[in-house]
């Protein structure tokens, strides 16, 4: 099991924790939505994501979601 920490970057488990997907969604979805968190890499094996992006992401969907519901 994956567990949350509050570093300022977050790994792909973590991301698809925030946002309620699986991991190859997140994957998916960096290549197929434009307004999603584009990943940034240190060095060649370390990927991550800024968690303020993914959280200003996570609460943008959210109401874009609402809105289109009429919620």
């Amino acid at each position: 099991m994956y567990q949350i920490t509050r570093s300022s970057r977050v790994r792909a488990a973590e991301v698809a924790i925030i946002l309620g997907i699986g991991k190859s969604t997140v994957w998916r979805w960096v290549k197929e939505r434009p307004d999603f968190p584009q990943p940034r890499r240190e060095g060649t094996r370390y990927t991550f994501w800024l968690r303020s992006e993914v959280e200003a992401y996570a609460t943008g969907s959210s109401q874009e979601q609402e809105a289109a519901c009429g919620v």
